[in-house]
């Protein structure tokens, strides 16, 4: 019984190690998540099969969850001494990547900050048409 303790105890450490080692040498980390969290929101927003209610309670959490995560890419040191292309296309585009925060700096409601930084607006949607290009 010792015996297996002690195994199942050294496999958990083993995959925590392994788990923060992965996240230690991926200097993108935090950034891909929050490219992660802000696609979720898009598809959330813009999804016609859910209730406005469901949109409500999971876009609001995803606001938070964003907050959270954009706070630690604009803190994370590994990413402000980063040459990649992500990173700084990231940076370069503050309004569509810190997309919550940009969005309170505006008092505007995140999907009104994505479509304005992008110019879509009530006009260009009504004249647009539906197709492939």
């Amino acid at each position: 019984m010792k015996t297996l303790f002690s195994l199942t105890t050294f496999m958990a450490l083993l995959c925590l190690s392994s788990f923060n080692a992965a996240a230690q040498s991926n200097s993108l980390f935090s950034l891909q998540n929050l490219e992660r969290e802000r696609a979720a929101l898009l598809t959330t927003l813009t999804d016609a099969n859910i209730s406005m209610e469901v949109r409500q309670q999971k876009s609001n959490s995803i606001y938070r969850r964003m907050a959270d995560i954009e706070r630690m890419v604009l803190r994370d040191e590994r990413l402000a001494n980063s040459d990649k292309v992500l990173v700084q296309n990231a940076f370069a585009n503050y309004d569509l990547t810190f997309l919550v925060h940009a969005s309170a700096e505006r008092k505007i409601q995140p999907l009104s900050q994505w479509m304005n930084t992008l110019g879509i607006n009530a006009a260009s949607i009504a004249q647009s048409k539906q197709g492939y290009r």
